[in-house]
């Protein structure tokens, strides 16, 4: 199975199928994709997009994102409570260091500031008459990133695999980094620390990751807790994408 699809626009359009799961199985092909912006499908895209035969569409963007980039197809709109550039302008960050910092602190906010939408949107995910989904934000790996590695780990996925998961963004959004940075520059952020906010550190969402083990005690309490996620969504999500 292919987990990278190649569209023009999209860059890190991807299957999150075919990871093992503990007590064996894997997590399902063609179930859940993540993404970047679906806004950037051009007209062949939509093609190949529809033949993938997508119920759901999870958009986890800020209204303003959503106002200035509105995608092409029927949506949920689930925000993530991620952290605003504007911030990373005004806190003065100059190193690839100082942006890959900002945005450790990032997944730690997300972690507890967006509880709720991650469990309404694994709720939703659990459905499995709702399925294939996609999940995205504007670029695919911070908001998504966090949201993907939350299902993955629930869905009983290794930390390490999870992780890997979350690095392949760098692999698939390297072409458009080098814009994004301009756009960075432009609003006053240093270009390596534009370099580091683009990044996909290892560490920072293993940190994360380890702030879940750490504060809630692991992914099932966070999720039957601050994120409000019935048991039985659980119960339905591992059902509906593992096999």
């Amino acid at each position: 199975m292919i987990r990278h699809i190649p569209f023009e626009g999209p860059l890190n359009f991807r299957d999150i199928g075919g990871y093992p799961v503990t007590g064996g199985g894997i997590t399902r092909w063609r179930a859940v994709y993540r993404s970047d912006s679906l806004h950037r499908l051009t007209e062949g895209d939509l093609l190949a997009f529809d033949a993938l035969g997508v119920k759901a569409i999870y958009d986890l963007r800020r209204p303003s994102e959503l106002s200035r980039f509105p995608g092409p197809r029927a949506y949920v709109h689930l925000e993530i409570a991620g952290g605003d550039i504007a911030k990373a302008v005004v806190a003065g960050l100059r190193t690839r260091r100082d942006g890959q910092e900002w945005l450790a602190a990032d997944y730690l906010s997300m972690l507890t500031a967006a509880a709720p939408a991650f469990g309404t949107l694994l709720s939703r995910l659990a459905d499995g008459g709702q399925l294939p989904a996609v999940v995205h934000c504007l670029g695919g790996k911070d908001r998504t990133g966090l949201a993907i590695a939350l299902l993955l780990t629930a869905l009983g996925v290794d930390r390490d695999t999870v992780l890997d998961d979350y690095e392949l963004t760098s692999q698939y959004y390297a072409a458009r980094v080098p814009e994004v940075v301009d756009a960075f520059a432009a609003l006053g952020i240093a270009r390596p620390a534009g370099e580091g906010l683009l990044s996909t550190p290892r560490w920072t969402m293993a940190q994360a990751l380890q702030e879940l083990d750490r504060a809630y005690d692991g992914i099932e309490p966070y999720l039957l807790g601050p994120a409000g996620l019935p048991p039985g969504a659980l119960r339905a999500l591992r059902a509906s994408l593992t096999g």
